[in-house]
């Protein structure tokens, strides 16, 4: 994918932008304006660093080069491929998400999101359940038991005996209905704004959800504890985990605080060797940051009670076994301009955009009005009984000529194309026939919604420029990718006869300098330095050194270095075979094994490289062939009158 970003930039730097101009040059007959070449120039000059690439002469070059290389992708059709046309909708799609909202009040959402996760709120509630799709008679039901909740609670009940004895929040039983503080995102969107937006100690008016109707009590409200960075040591009582004589896992997180405290060892020597999470363990015990809501919430409260990096809180027992932990960072919230692009993400993704959604669509249908061509009733009586069973079929094909409403004067939608939509939302409920006007009108109404912005999804390129011109930047750049990898980079991978030739061809390129081989020993005191070093001039095998020398603090590592190496000069290693110095509070022995004359290597061992200078030599051969095959035309005086102004 590295290769296909590269090309998305490139193209970027050659994106047209035609206009009634002089023609420059023609690439394959194809006109070319001087005003695209000098926008592009200037436009990606700054960004270019190589100064050949600066220079107008080259500049041309490689311009001509890549439009040689798209003129070819085009001429074999490569944009008709289906994998490029599913990777390209993938991508548009992707960048559409931008436009299928109102920005304006994106914008606003995403710094009221902001400004919500500066605090958090301490919630209870009280739910009674109504599915989003219930019956009028039912939704009434519900809200006046909901109602009544609410006066009692206004009238000085109390709240958590309330939820206990009317809330259908299966949690209830455990929590009493609180839910401890909560922050931005952690609930739906109409809950988390009743919860910022009622007062300490105030019960808000009920409201819904899709889960059905809540009153919410607000118990406290504080400054956003933000995200922390902590490491942790865990003990369990397990057997299988601790095999060997199990210690108790209390006894051994007394042991391992006894050390901390002591500054026996560190905090991170004690993760590794003690801790029974191996997976944090590895790394010290440290864990990915987290804000509140995402760990236990024993853990999180003594967590967040640490104060400074490097505090360690005392052993607690959480569901999981026993800890201690230790803190790293706190991360408070960050400033708006840092986490905005990030926090825009999110509410995209959350129910609350739903709102930027519905004022986008009201200016679509200002902007491409909607006809309605044959009136509901007309369609009505096709629709039966057997909708409600879910066993209607679709009725016969005359419907597909026939037009149920307009968009723009431009596009028709046939009422064959609502009957499929509505055939996939069949219900299986007879008692809704009753109200079949008011259930289709619904779905026809929703089928509009869905088909408007399909034709404005599908017209996004002819609205906005910006649109068109990006999709092209990537569309062009895709196009070279494929190519590219069918011509040059895959044919050079799997060519293996030519890339044998090509290695055979060009063996003194590979040419390998002069290298030392060597063992480099490190242990903590001079006199087993200087012991090691006498074992080395007596070419003890290495096995035997590090039996010997175990426990002594010995580590010792092969290594290979070029003979221009500055380690080897410093070292001069051809006149002293075994040589000790001392590296800080550390003693290093150095032991040379072999010295390897300069040599042509095996294709093998370079063939990384022997592939990269073949598939530069593959793409210099096929653009040969490309300006053999797509005429390029200069317009000389053109060009002249251009270089004349930029070549300094």
């Amino acid at each position: 994918m590295k290769r296909l970003f590269v090309l998305i930039v490139l193209t970027a730097l050659f994106l047209t932008h035609a206009q009634d101009n002089e023609v420059l040059m023609k690439i394959n007959h194809k006109p070319i304006t001087t005003d695209e070449f000098t926008h592009l120039y200037l436009k990606n000059l700054d960004l270019v660093q190589d100064s050949k690439q600066r220079d107008i002469d080259n500049y041309k070059n490689l311009f001509i080069d890549y439009k040689l290389e798209l003129e070819d992708a085009y001429t074999q059709k490569y944009d008709t491929n289906p994998r490029f046309k599913r990777e390209l909708k993938k991508y548009r799609d992707e960048l559409a998400k931008k436009y299928l909202s109102d920005n304006e009040i994106m914008d606003k959402l995403t710094r009221e999101a902001y400004e919500r996760m500066k605090q958090d709120v301490h919630v209870a509630h009280i739910l009674i359940q109504i599915p989003s799709n219930a019956l009028p008679t039912d939704t009434l039901k519900a809200y006046k038991k909901i109602m009544k909740i609410y006066k009692k609670a206004k009238n000085g009940a109390d709240f958590k005996e309330l939820a206990k004895k009317y809330s259908q929040d299966p949690s209830v039983k455990s929590n009493g209905g609180d839910l401890d503080y909560i922050n931005v995102f952690h609930t739906v969107y109409s809950f988390e704004t009743a919860a910022y937006q009622t007062p300490i100690g105030q019960i808000s008016k009920p409201f819904r959800t899709r889960f059905g109707y809540h009153i919410v009590k607000v118990l406290d409200k504080r400054p956003a504890r933000g995200k922390i960075e902590v490491a942790h040591i865990l003990a369990i009582d397990n057997p299988k985990i601790n095999r060997v004589k199990p210690q108790n896992a209390k006894t051994r997180i007394d042991n391992i605080y006894k050390k901390l405290i002591n500054k026996e060892d560190t905090f991170e020597n004690l993760a590794k060797k003690f801790s029974d999470d191996k997976v944090s363990a590895r790394s010290g015990g440290r864990l990915r940051k987290f804000g509140i809501h995402e760990m236990i919430p024993v853990f999180e409260e003594h967590a967040f009670a640490l104060k400074n990096p490097g505090d360690f809180s005392k052993p607690f027992k959480s569901r999981y076994g026993w800890h201690i932990i230790k803190l790293i960072k706190k991360y408070p919230i960050p400033p708006y301009k840092e986490i905005k692009n990030d926090l825009r993400r999110k509410v995209a993704r959350d129910g609350r955009s739903k709102l930027s959604k519905e004022k986008l669509y009201k200016k679509i249908q200002k902007q491409f009005p909607v006809r309605q061509i044959i009136p509901l009733k007309n369609i009505l009586p096709m629709i039966t009984l057997d909708f409600f069973k879910n066993s209607w079929k679709i009725p016969g094909n005359q419907w597909k000529q026939k037009t149920l409403f307009n968009i723009n004067n431009d596009k028709n939608i046939s009422v064959y194309k609502f009957f499929e939509y509505i055939y996939k939302r069949q219900q299986k409920n007879t008692n809704n026939f009753s109200r079949k006007k008011q259930i289709v009108q619904n779905l026809l109404n929703q089928f509009k919604k869905q088909e408007l912005m399909k034709y404005y999804n599908n017209h996004l390129e002819k609205i906005y420029p910006e649109f068109a011109s990006i999709v092209k930047e990537y569309k062009e750049g895709l196009l070279l990718f494929n190519i590219k990898s069918d011509k040059v980079w895959n044919k050079a991978v799997k060519d293996t006869l030519g890339l044998k030739n090509f290695f055979d061809t060009h063996k003194k390129n590979y040419l390998q300098p002069k290298k030392y081989k060597i063992w480099l020993a490190q242990v903590n005191d001079k006199k087993t330095a200087k012991k090691l070093q006498k074992d080395f001039d007596k070419n003890i095998k290495i096995k035997k050194i590090k039996r010997k020398y175990e426990g002594k603090g010995l580590i010792v590592k092969e290594k290979i270095y070029n003979a221009d190496d500055n380690f080897i000069k410093k070292h001069n290693l051809e006149k002293h075979s075994v040589i000790r110095y001392k590296d800080g509070k550390q003693f290093v022995v150095i032991k040379l094994q072999k010295v390897i004359p300069s040599q042509i290597p095996e294709m093998e061992k370079v063939k990384g490289k022997v592939i990269n200078d073949y598939q530069n030599y593959l793409e210099k051969q096929w653009l040969q062939d490309l300006r053999k095959k797509y005429p390029v035309e200069i317009n000389q005086e053109n060009w002249k009158k251009l270089r004349a102004k930029y070549k300094n």
